[in-house]
């Protein structure tokens, strides 16, 4: 049974793990203050709760509580509503005030909740004891739910079908047809009859059609101008679109069916890749399911457990130099995992190995190269985002240095054969298969 002195998460050690913060500009014109979530104390918080025997359970949607809350009957401790990434104590009380949930659509009917809130609660395993404990049946729900289906396919979904290159190459033809009625039909390209002819769409227009059929043409220079009736064009058009319209209606199905399809993955793409692991490190900040580096091929890139090193380095040998100062070099090692924090202010960034969390204090100019947001700029004067910081959540690191007291201090010598930092892509079967150890370069 659980005892009450065996609970490391209770009330106070939880509000420990929740820390003031300042949030928008109009919460703040109101002196209101919300709570953030620090989920490097949250980790440490779990990996002691574990190693005294005590299960860490998910978010329960119809059980947790704000904060960690005890389950004597399971011997467990539930994961509080309130940790969850981007869930607000203002939806966590909307969500207790509407209790009990039977399914997500009775949740959704009952609660006003965004898609990435929405997510990141499946995500986070709120939904797990509805649905068998089925979170990828769940999220797949959900995703089939927002992915703005079409009920049947007409000329109204071209656009997305051709876009998407849904339209078979034989009715390429009739897909250039489409775009350049679209082209003319543009705000403020028509007046009561006409459709107004441009350098493009003339061009276009003389390489397919009777010219005559064009009044008022204007040269000047390379610069054309001209006018196209509306009814003779639209009864063109209409005769030109005979062909997709007839592969629309023999291939409805098929074609409603590959267009749904590719709607759920897109939405998939935009809310929910990964695996449970890395869902629940974006949506919790800790594992319930195992460590996304639990099986990384550790003796092959010289990776060590981090609680196996001395407190302090070991000393690997000294020398003097020419004006007989002694230098000394230390051992250097290797450790991974996965970044839960980081505090801009130490330079230092939290990391979850598979063995426990770690602090990894960073030299302060070091820390900022790695954190900044790289970005360039682009034609329209607008920045685009090249890099996000290799120190932001759920990246997957290994990083070279050395232990000295309770934190691992990233170091390493000239002759060192490893980078100091090395960010994992992608991992299969405990080999890594894409990885970065610079950072990326904006174009100038």
């Amino acid at each position: 049974m659980l005892d009450a002195d065996d609970v490391v998460v209770n009330d106070n050690s939880s509000d420990e793990v929740i820390e003031e913060v300042e949030v928008d500009e109009e919460e703040k014109k109101k002196k209101k203050k919300n709570k953030s979530v620090n989920y490097g104390k949250i980790s440490t918080a779990i990996g002691e709760t574990k190693a005294k025997g005590i299960v860490v359970l998910p978010p329960d949607i119809n059980k947790s509580d704000l904060i960690f809350k005890p389950d004597i009957n399971r011997n467990a401790i539930i994961y509080g509503m309130k940790g969850i990434n981007r869930i607000g104590t203002e939806l966590v009380i909307q969500i207790f005030q509407n209790r009990p949930y039977t399914s997500i659509e009775d949740f959704l009917s009952k609660v006003k909740v965004n898609k990435p809130q929405m997510i990141n609660l499946i995500k986070a395993g709120a939904f797990d004891e509805l649905y068998d404990n089925d979170r990828i049946a769940i999220m797949n729900k959900y995703l089939d739910m927002i992915a703005e289906k079409k009920k049947r396919i007409t000329l109204q979904n071209m656009n997305m079908l051709a876009t998407k290159g849904m339209i078979p190459k034989e009715f390429e033809f009739e897909q250039r047809v489409f775009f350049f009625n679209k082209y003319i039909k543009r705000k403020g390209n028509r007046d009561d009859k006409y459709y107004f002819i441009d350098t493009i769409s003339y061009k276009f227009f003389e390489e397919n059609y009777d010219i005559e059929k064009l009044t008022d043409i204007v040269i000047d220079g390379d610069n054309i101008n001209a006018k196209l009736s509306q009814t003779i064009w639209d009864n063109i058009y209409d005769k030109a679109m005979d062909p997709i319209r007839g592969w629309m209606k023999k291939n409805q199905q098929e074609i409603l069916d590959n267009l749904n399809n590719n709607l759920v993955e897109e939405v998939r793409e935009k809310y929910a890749l990964g695996t449970l692991s890395s869902w629940e490190m974006d949506s919790l900040g800790f594992y319930y399911h195992e460590h996304e580096l639990a099986n990384l091929d550790n003796k092959t890139y010289d990776i060590v457990n981090y609680f196996d090193l001395n407190e302090e380095p070991e000393v690997e040998r000294t020398f003097l130099t020419k004006d007989q100062s002694q230098i000394t070099m230390f051992k250097i090692s290797r450790i991974a995992g996965t970044v839960i924090d980081k505090d801009k202010n130490k330079s230092s960034v939290t990391l979850l190995t598979p063995n426990g969390v770690v602090v990894v204090k960073v030299w302060k100019n070091q820390f900022a190269a790695w954190d900044k947001q790289i970005s360039e700029r682009q034609p329209d004067g607008k920045k685009k985002i090249i890099e996000r910081s290799w120190f932001q959540r759920g990246n997957k690191l290994i990083i070279t240095g050395i232990r000295r007291g309770d934190n691992f201090i990233p170091k390493k010598y000239k002759n060192t054969p490893y980078p100091l930092f090395e960010k994992i892509n992608e991992i299969e079967n405990g080999i890594i298969v894409d990885s970065s150890t610079e950072r990326a370069e904006a174009s100038a």
